[in-house]
């Protein structure tokens, strides 16, 4: 049974820091959660349980991060408008997640590797959320400055943008042979999962070339102008 180990983000100056580097690279497996330290440095917990200063600011630990493990900003964005989501984009592929506890602009955001979490819930005075993550060799129990309510609603809607994902990548692999289909479930297959993941995919592609279009028009034109030639887009998509 792996021990427990208590972290407190509520008091970042009563952190231990085992070391201050600038060569520390976060990817899905190494990490488990980072949030500012200041504004030119980053805390990081480790899945080994070091406790790192990185010596970037946070939004340049996410840019690289986004730029190292391909999240598209822009395929980012259409799928979060895609469930409805608009605040606390986290970033997403498929079963891997980086998921913001609040919204981003927020000083004390965090942002956490959701397939590590283990639960969450609430200190037993109501006041600090907690939440529980696997690590290598210990489980983390971290408080949070957050309210239950939000980090609920900030998983939920990253949890929708991975499905989106999948479906998306479940349509791909059959579509090109790679992923086979069991004789018995063809019927249902065909005209219920293989449906709506071909849908999916075609919706997020859609969805991220209006964006692009948008961002690239967004210098040049008027808004009335953009909404009638993305009018004219999705007529011939």
């Amino acid at each position: 049974m792996k021990k427990t180990k208590f972290i407190d983000l509520t008091k970042m100056d009563k952190l231990r820091i085992d070391e201050e580097t600038g060569a520390f690279h976060p990817n899905w497996d190494n990490t488990i959660l980072m949030t500012a330290y200041d504004a030119e440095r980053t805390f990081l917990l480790t899945r080994d349980g070091r406790n790192l200063l990185l010596t970037q600011p946070l939004r340049d630990v996410l840019h690289c991060f986004a730029r190292d493990n391909d999240i598209d900003v822009y395929e980012r964005q259409a799928i979060y408008k895609m469930v409805g989501a608009h605040k606390g984009r986290g970033y997403i592929a498929g079963h891997h997640r980086l998921v913001p506890t609040h919204g981003t602009t927020n000083a004390n955001v965090v942002y956490y590797m959701a397939h590590w979490l283990d639960g969450n819930g609430t200190s037993a005075n109501g006041q600090l959320m907690i939440a529980s993550f696997h690590g290598r060799k210990r489980i983390y129990r971290i408080s949070i400055d957050t309210s239950l309510k939000t980090f609920d609603r900030l998983l939920k809607a990253a949890n929708q943008a991975a499905s989106c994902q999948l479906d998306g990548l479940d349509w791909l692999m059959y579509n090109y042979g790679v992923k086979t289909v069991n004789k018995k479930k063809s019927v249902r297959y065909h005209h219920n999962i293989r449906d709506k993941c071909r849908c999916a995919h075609h919706r997020i592609q859609c969805a991220w070339m209006i964006t692009l279009i948008r961002h690239i028009l967004s210098d040049y034109l008027s808004e009335e102008e953009i909404r009638e030639i993305i009018k004219k887009i999705k007529r011939n998509i």
